[in-house]
């Protein structure tokens, strides 16, 4: 095997690394292809997962129309006030009474108690502390975060900034990776030695950009300037890391973002994803512990913006199915002999 085969190799094997986010699965990234108005739904850990994170990986490396690592709040108060946290297995446990003693930060991770909860963003833990210092308490700070996350309107405003801000990443870093892939093998072999490293700093000078980006992004993201500025620094000297600069960066952009709300904004209300969600509202799991507070806590922010009712229909069966029965909230199909779903903890099923 060549040098140069062997540095190609060692290359795409960094690069595949960099392709890789890590985030917590509590809610999908969600991705557009171009000329397609349909989001679809990425769920973090499929491939792999440990026990804080799951693993999305960003290959294959066509263009995205749109690209969307959003993320709703951990925890959320029930009408007794106490506090439920969304747990990797997107299943809820109680953690009672708490007070702002009680939370804390250490990085990316909010502290309940002892427990980290693994946040995507700092611009998370930004919201926390400007309930804590806005006089609020805890129900109260995370309702507001609640109210805002679900907000169509300003998921609306949210996308239209990323968009503008986020032109050039989205441009100049797919030309780093075709140049470093492709443009300077074909000029190895077939121009001058000169030639090619020529063209090698043309490449650094776009990494400088990128990373110039990247800093500014700090100012217009505050809350995450720390880690936009340390991706800076990572993309001026690995450009591996720079190919990826925008996908990294739009897990902040969205970081205060529910998928809900950028999907009713957006206009895709028929969204598969958002039709399943809409469901598990409609009809929580009476034996999980905590299903039904939340359905009963979100259910009415949602309601606001949309008819949950519009996505209460029966499954489609194909032709010559027996089924009789299906559930109503994970539209598995059952027959007669059936009364409850236990794929979702006993909801009962309903005739077609």
């Amino acid at each position: 095997m060549s040098i140069q085969t062997e540095f190609l190799l060692i290359a795409l094997a960094l690069f595949l690394w960099e392709s890789l986010l890590w985030l917590p699965m509590r809610n999908p990234v969600l991705r557009r292809r171009w000329r397609s108005h349909h989001w679809l739904a990425s769920m973090p850990g499929h491939s792999f997962a440990t026990r804080v994170a799951g693993m999305l990986p960003l290959l294959p490396a066509p263009l995205e129309g749109g690209f969307a690592p959003c993320q709703a709040p951990p925890l959320f108060p029930d009408e007794s006030g106490a506090i439920f946290v969304e747990t990797r297995e997107a299943d809820f446990q109680k953690a009672g009474m708490i007070d702002w003693k009680h939370l804390g930060k250490e990085g990316h991770h909010l502290l309940l108690e002892g427990k980290k909860i693994r946040l995507t963003s700092s611009r998370q833990l930004a919201l926390f502390s400007a309930g804590k210092h806005g006089g609020l308490t805890v129900q109260q700070s995370l309702q507001k975060q609640w109210r805002l996350a679900l907000s169509p309107a300003r998921a609306g405003r949210e996308w239209r900034r990323w968009r503008t801000v986020s032109f050039q990443l989205r441009l100049l870093a797919p030309l780093l990776t075709y140049g470093f892939f492709l443009g300077i093998p074909l000029l190895y072999l077939y121009t001058s030695l000169l030639q090619t490293l020529l063209f090698g700093a043309w490449l650094w000078l776009i990494m400088v950009f990128i990373s110039a980006q990247l800093w500014w992004l700090g100012r217009v993201y505050p809350a995450a300037r720390a880690a936009l500025r340390m991706d800076a620094l990572l993309s001026l000297l690995v450009p591996f890391h720079a190919m990826r600069a925008a996908e990294m960066a739009s897990v902040h952009a969205f970081a205060t973002t529910h998928p809900f709300a950028l999907l009713l904004s957006s206009g895709d209300r028929e969204n598969p994803w958002l039709a399943r969600f809409a469901r598990r509202v409609l009809f929580p799991a009476t034996e999980s512990p905590g299903d039904a507070e939340y359905s009963a806590f979100i259910r009415p922010l949602l309601e606001k913006h949309a008819s949950l009712e519009h996505y209460n229909t029966p499954p489609v069966k194909d032709e010559g199915n027996e089924s009789t029965r299906y559930c109503p909230r994970c539209h598995g199909l059952f027959l007669a002999a059936w009364d409850t779903c236990a794929d979702c903890r006993e909801v009962r099923l309903k005739e077609f």
